[in-house]
Parts: C-alpha cells; sequence; structure tokens
C-alpha cells in the first residue's frame, strides 16, 4: 500500500537515455496509477542514443515507445489535462511544464543549453505536486537534472537515479549523486518494479493542504491563519497585495488561496485571482465583508470556488475550504 501516493513520474535524460527507457518502459503495466512525463535530449533528425526526431513530421522516439508500451504513449499537448497510465513525452524545442492539472509547453530560453530541459520539467513537477512525484534521472552527458531532482527531494518526493555502472554515459548520474542524496540507485531494468511498488492515487490523508492567505489586515490575517493551523492547513503566508499573492503563487503553488477583494496594492482581489487561476490553475475561495450583488456580480466573472463572508465563523471557512478542494480533486482525476 502506498499512504503517500505517488502519481507524478518525471524522466529524463540524454545521451543513452532512450535505450534505457526502451528498456523498462515496457514492463509498466497500462494499469499503473500514475502519469509518466519524459524530457529527453535530442537534436533533430540526428539519431542520439537510440532517439531520432522529424521536427517536420512525428516523433519517431515517440512512435517507437507507443508501440513498445502497454501504457498509452503520444506527446505532451499544451494547457491538455493528463491521465494516468499515459506516458507524455516533451517535443521538441519545447520545455515542458506541469501545472494543476494541465501540461503546457513553451518556447522560453534555453536552460542547461537545452530545451526541452529536464530542470525546467523536474522543477515544475515539485513545486505543483510536491510528495506525489517520483524522479528519474537516466543516462546522460550534462549536469541537466540536478538541480530539478534535488528540488524533487527538498519537497518531499522520491528521487530515482540510474545507476552510473548500468548508464552509457555517466556524467548526468554523476553529477545527480554528487548533490542528491537518491532514495535508490538502480539499473535500468530494475526501474519498472520500483515504480509498479511507488506509484498510487494520492490520498486525502497524505499531506495537509497548503494555502495561501491575501489579506491586507494584519488583525484579520493572523488571526484566520490561526484558525487554518488549528484546522491542519499549512499556511504558505499571508500577503497583503495582489502582486505579492501572483509572485507567491507562482513559486509556491498552494492548493488554494483566500482571496480578499480589497486589497492594498493596485491590483484588486479580482484581478489577483483571474491571473492566478487563468495561468496557475489554483482555486480561489474569496473572502469579503461585502456581500451587496456589484461584489457577487464581480466575483462571477471569475473562476470563483467559493465564498466566505467576515467576520469568519470557523466552520464557514473550514467547509469552504472542504468543497473547494473537493471539488478540484474530482476535476483533477
Amino acid at each position: 500500500m502506498n499512504p503517500v501516493g505517488r502519481d507524478i513520474i518525471v524522466l529524463g535524460g540524454s545521451a543513452g537515455a532512450g535505450l534505457a527507457i526502451q528498456t523498462f518502459l515496457p514492463d509498466l503495466p497500462r494499469t499503473l496509477p500514475a502519469s509518466l512525463f519524459i524530457a529527453l535530449h535530442r537534436v533533430p533528425s540526428v539519431p542520439a542514443a537510440g532517439v531520432m526526431f522529424d521536427p517536420n513530421g512525428e516523433d519517431l522516439f515517440t512512435r517507437l515507445l507507443a508501440r513498445s508500451t502497454q501504457l498509452v504513449t503520444g506527446p505532451a499537448r499544451d494547457r491538455h489535462p493528463f491521465e494516468t497510465g499515459h506516458a507524455y513525452v516533451t517535443p521538441y524545442d519545447r520545455h515542458l511544464v506541469l501545472e494543476n492539472g494541465v501540461m503546457c509547453l513553451e518556447q522560453s530560453p534555453k536552460e542547461q543549453h537545452w530545451r526541452p530541459c529536464i530542470d525546467v520539467l523536474f522543477k515544475s513537477a515539485a513545486v505543483t505536486y510536491g510528495r506525489r512525484v517520483i524522479g528519474v534521472l537516466l543516462s546522460g552527458m550534462s549536469s541537466d537534472g540536478t538541480a530539478g531532482l534535488w528540488q524533487i527531494k527538498k519537497r518531499g518526493g522520491v528521487a530515482i537515479v540510474q545507476d552510473p555502472v548500468d548508464a552509457e554515459y555517466s556524467v548526468m548520474l554523476d553529477s545527480a549523486l554528487a548533490h542528491v542524496t537518491p532514495d535508490f540507485v538502480l539499473p535500468a531494468s530494475a526501474i519498472a518494479a520500483k515504480l509498479v511498488e511507488l506509484a498510487g492515487p494520492p490520498s486525502s490523508s497524505a499531506r495537509r493542504p497548503r494555502i495561501l492567505i491575501v489579506e491586507d489586515e494584519s488583525v484579520i490575517a493572523t488571526n484566520l491563519q490561526r484558525s487554518l493551523t488549528q484546522m491542519e492547513c499549512d499556511v504558505i503566508d499571508w500577503v497583503p497585495t495582489g502582486e505579492a499573492a501572483i509572485e507567491l503563487a507562482k513559486r509556491e503553488r498552494p492548493d488554494l488561496v483566500l482571496m480578499d477583494l480589497h486589497l492594498a496594492g493596485a491590483l484588486s482581489g479580482i484581478d489577483a485571482a483571474r491571473w492566478i487561476w487563468e495561468k496557475l490553475q489554483i482555486p480561489i475561495v474569496y473572502c469579503t465583508a461585502h456581500t451587496d450583488a456589484e461584489t457577487l456580480r464581480a466575483v462571477q466573472t471569475t473562476e470563483s470556488y467559493g465564498y466566505v463572508a467576515k467576520p469568519f465563523q470557523s466552520d464557514a471557512v473550514r467547509a469552504a475550504i472542504q468543497l473547494a478542494l473537493g471539488r478540484r480533486e474530482k476535476e483533477l482525476r
């Protein structure tokens, strides 16, 4: 039994990684209760460690994997939701970023001299999904993946490193082992069995919900933070402006934002909530003393997951949080 619920598996590698993936991916069952995301360093139309990519046509490596594995395998699609029992391959010349329930493809600047970059995928998974993540670093000849694997470990995920002795190229693995203490160092042939052992659906008891409070009155924010702690929620922080809320939400990816409508900065709570939902898909529960028709109409212009009126009552706050998180969990299944 998996008490944590690790349903996000990110795989990264460079030279030699394609062969490693082909070694263990066929052994993963179609019923695997996790989604896999693969980021490999590749050069267009040049075979590299068994991987060929045609930028003007179909990804030949993805076609090869799809024929050899029970998992439903295909290229990652921008803004598309993902499913368990599926493997998603990052297209050439795009970074893959995981957000709440969707994949995002970006042509932002290269990192570690590569696009796709392993660190980009690993870090986004760690920030968004924390303990639910399993990171697997495979053969390669750069240091890409080290920082991302470190983030996965920092946030409670599991780190797996291919045994350098088993790999075609060990530079990437040696870099990771020098900076990260992995949970497992395994030959490629043993990785599938370990993933099956570790993978599982997220449990409602796996961790405390992480909540960001956006409130410009310090006394109210402090009291709300105390109440949430008693409800066994982890409060990331409280901030008084929409601008600060956006920056913190981007960095910490909370499970939920409690958003006041009238804030100290230039952005209103409505504006900040709209940005956070559209860019990060983090659910918003509004908190305000204003319950007039105009305020309610403004709230309805955004994707609201609930509304709590001030002065706060603990039972009402608890119910709003549970309903919002329950709704979001169903949406992500």
